[in-house]
């Protein structure tokens, strides 16, 4: 069996010492993605400072005071860089990164989970070498630095900053310290887009349709833009996995897993433990049934329940909302019980989600909170949170690009979600031709959340992004190539082509399953 170390999905979305302080830091390491070494243009120094970084100490600027800066000497090739934090009531907090050398583009990086942390260089972000590339970036903790509680959205300032606040509040004090290092000209002419995946998914969403002069661009990976029903559908599947008998260990995982490989793996031409079709992929828990005695190579009528609910779309408080089904595919990737199928991470979210949002109340049981008793607090959440409005008219206006991206196998937030949602987009933008002159749309197959899992699953969308802007390349036509950024030992890492939605990557019948020339985007 073919297995992948994933411990960077896991962070992405619970990114924050809010939900588990113990995971430590979000996102990978930029010099350690593989990705080839960037263009020239990204490395070209175009602005230089005008004053000196240590100047910025103790100064309030645009309503942020600034609590640090400071020269981090160039190293591990991520040039010189000033590093200002700076602080806004109550507990925003954001820092900018400064390099001495900047290429006049900016990077905002988005958050994960409830948030409470910066993303922070050179970590944390999604493309391969932002850090080593000459990008400004910007990034804030999003109005709290909680750690282990959600208690913080009890306060309704705070819940209004993570919720949608913090970026617009920030962002002005960001760039008039960018202003004040650079000058003026070089930062109001230079091109600024957003990054982020899960929350910062969500986060990025959010300013393409509520802030849609902010960014010139939105990344949006793995968004948890539906994140009301998403949340609720976590409470349904654990009360699911509650019911007697109903549970699925590890071992049962991995035989509904190796039962959907050996029916949908090799639907791409090629059987190699990645999931290209799901969305043709025809397999029933039910075939699983045992016949005679209980095994692990089995599922029990209350076990086939509970595989299906992953599966199936699901409505939820009454169908006030409803929530996609997952995918078929890699059910069984290491760190995959951790997020769904009754694993530790979607239950904390869920947990804190009920608690503190929800019922707003911290001695609830969240399992026992019945969401139909609670319509007008959610709709109040929906209004404020989630981000699904697929009205985009006035970002396009604007010149605003968006890209979207999910990985197949992710288990915490459906990748369903996301090509709905895109669906959606197409539809009110008023067609696939109008929509193919603003927005993208990308699934990486073998993908977990974010990152990690047996597809590839490091791509550089900034690169491509600022051509979209620049030069008015979209990225469906920069022949990306993602590579998969932890292989196991002595196993040659997975390449393959990113395919614009609906293509998929389908193997030509010969060469090596693992080079990205083995294989063509086609459409179904």
């Amino acid at each position: 069996m073919r297995r992948t170390e994933i411990s960077r999905s896991l962070f992405l979305f619970v990114g924050s010492a809010a939900v588990i302080g113990s995971l430590g830091g979000c996102g990978g390491s930029d010099e350690n993605k593989g990705a080839a070494a960037p263009p020239p243009s990204d490395r070209t120094a175009i602005a230089t400072p005008q004053t000196t970084c240590s100047d910025f100490l103790g100064q309030t600027i645009e309503g942020a005071t600034v609590t640090r800066a400071q020269v981090v000497p160039a190293a591990n090739g991520v040039p010189e860089r000033c590093t200002v934090l700076a602080q806004m009531p109550q507990d925003l907090q954001f820092e900018v990164n400064l390099p001495t050398s900047w290429n006049k583009r900016t990077v905002f990086l988005g958050g994960g989970g409830f948030d409470g942390s910066i993303t922070r260089l050179p970590s944390g972000s999604n493309s391969p070498n932002i850090a080593a590339r000459g990008f400004a970036t910007i990034a804030t903790n999003h109005g709290h630095t909680s750690a282990n509680t959600q208690a913080w959205a009890l306060d309704p300032e705070m819940l209004n900053e993570y919720a949608y606040l913090a970026v617009p509040r920030v962002l002005p004090a960001a760039k008039a310290i960018m202003q004040t290092y650079y000058g003026a000209q070089p930062v109001s002419s230079a091109k600024i887009i957003y990054e982020g995946c899960s929350g910062g998914g969500r986060q990025g969403l959010i300013q393409a349709q509520r802030f849609p002069k902010l960014f010139d661009g939105v990344i949006s990976r793995a968004p948890a833009n539906a994140y009301t029903p998403q949340f609720l559908w976590y409470q349904r599947t654990y009360k699911q996995l509650a019911k007697p008998g109903a549970a699925l260990s590890t071992a049962k995982i991995k035989t509904i897993s190796d039962a959907v490989y050996r029916k949908c793996d090799a639907l791409d031409g090629v059987a190699d433990r990645i999931v290209s079709r799901p969305d043709i992929c025809q397999f029933d828990p039910a075939e699983l049934k045992c016949s005679g005695a209980e095994s692990d190579a089995c599922l029990t009528d209350p076990q086939i329940d509970s595989a299906r609910t992953f599966y199936a779309a699901t409505n939820i408080a009454n169908g006030s909302y409803t929530w996609p089904g997952f995918p078929y595919g890699g059910e069984e990737q290491q760190g995959t019980p951790t997020h769904m199928w009754g694993g530790a991470i979607s239950k904390l979210l869920m947990d804190g989600f009920i608690k503190y949002f929800v019922a707003q109340d911290a001695m609830v049981d969240p399992l026992t909170l019945e969401p139909e008793n609670y319509t007008a607090r959610l709709n109040q959440l929906v209004t404020m949170i989630d981000a699904v409005n697929p009205d985009l008219t006035q970002f396009r206006a604007r010149g605003g690009k968006l890209i979207l991206w999910t990985g197949l196998t992710d288990w915490l937030i459906t990748a369903n979600n996301a090509t709905d949602y895109y669906t959606k987009v197409v539809t009110e933008a008023g067609g696939q031709a109008e929509a193919d002159k603003f927005v993208e749309y990308f699934t990486a197959p073998g993908v977990n959340h974010c990152a990690g899992g047996t597809g590839a699953d490091t791509v550089d969308l900034v690169g491509p992004m600022f051509d979209w802007i620049e030069k008015g390349v979209p990225p469906s036509q920069a022949g990306m190539v993602a590579t998969q950024s932890t292989p196991l030992p002595n196993e040659k890492p997975v390449k393959r082509p990113l395919c614009k939605y609906p293509q998929y990557a389908r193997y030509n019948g010969m060469g090596d399953p693992t080079e990205n020339s083995s294989f063509t985007c086609v459409t179904p």
